[in-house]
C-alpha cells in the first residue's frame, strides 16, 4: 500500500507525464502534416506579349476598373460544373488571383498591344482618364457534360466617356471551348483559349468607337 508521501509525489509527477506525451502527439500531428499534405497547384491566363513602341492611334488615356463578379468567382478555387445544378471547387488547383481580377489584367494587355491609347491604366489612378472601361464576368468554369468537358466564359463590357459619363460602347460575349487534354491543366487551357476569342471578338469593336471619337474630336480635316 502506498503511504501518503508517494501518492503525494505521484501525483506531482503525473502533469509532467501529461504535458510530455501531448507534446509527443503535437510533433506527431505536425510530422504527418508535413509528410502527407496534398500538392497545391496554381495557374494563370496566358498574357499577351508587350507591345512593339509605336505611335498611339489617339491621344486618349484608357482606365480599367476591376471587373466585377459573382462571389463564386471571387474565389481562387477552380470552378466546375458537375451538372447544370450543381457546382464544386478545385480544393488543390487555384488561380493566381480570382478569375475576374486575372481576366481585368487580360483585358488591359489585350487594349494596350491595340495601341489606340496613348495610355492604359489600371484602375483606381491618380491621374485622370478619358474612357474607363467597366466589365462582369459572368461565367469562368469547367462544365461537365455527357459528351465532354467544356470551358466556358461570358462577359459583358462597356465604355464609358469620363467627361460626360455617357456609355458610348458595350457588348456582351459568350464563348466555350472543348476541353482537348486530360486534367485540370486541359481545362486551364480551354478556359484561355475561350477568354482569347472573347477579347479577339469583343475589342475591335470599341476600338472603332474610340478612333470615330478621336476623329470627331479633332475637327474637319482641312
Amino acid at each position: 500500500m502506498k503511504t501518503g508521501g508517494s501518492l503525494s509525489n505521484a501525483w506531482k509527477r503525473e502533469p509532467k507525464r501529461r504535458l510530455a506525451g501531448t507534446a509527443w502527439l503535437l510533433a506527431a500531428l505536425v510530422s504527418a502534416a508535413c509528410g502527407g499534405a496534398p500538392r497545391m497547384y496554381y495557374y494563370t491566363l496566358q498574357m499577351p506579349a508587350p507591345p512593339a513602341r509605336t505611335d498611339p492611334k489617339t491621344a486618349f488615356v484608357l482606365g480599367v476598373e476591376h471587373f466585377r463578379a459573382p462571389e463564386m468567382l471571387r474565389d481562387d478555387r477552380i470552378l466546375y460544373y458537375q451538372s447544370p445544378t450543381e457546382m464544386n471547387f478545385y480544393q488543390y488547383h487555384r488561380w493566381g488571383s480570382d478569375p475576374a481580377s486575372m481576366f481585368s489584367e487580360l483585358a488591359l494587355g489585350w487594349i494596350q498591344g491595340a495601341g489606340v491609347f496613348t495610355e492604359v491604366r489600371m484602375l483606381p489612378a491618380r491621374e485622370p482618364v478619358d474612357y474607363i472601361l467597366r466589365g462582369r464576368l459572368e461565367h469562368f468554369e469547367e462544365v461537365d457534360e455527357a459528351g465532354g468537358s467544356k470551358a466556358r466564359v461570358s462577359v459583358e463590357l462597356t465604355l464609358l466617356r469620363s467627361r460626360d459619363h455617357k456609355v458610348v460602347w458595350s457588348d456582351q460575349r459568350h464563348a466555350e471551348s472543348a476541353v482537348q487534354e486530360k486534367g485540370v491543366a486541359g481545362v486551364v487551357q480551354a478556359l484561355n483559349e475561350s477568354s482569347q476569342q472573347i477579347l479577339r471578338e469583343a475589342l475591335p469593336g470599341m476600338i472603332e468607337q474610340v478612333e470615330r471619337e478621336y476623329k470627331s474630336s479633332q475637327g474637319p480635316t482641312p
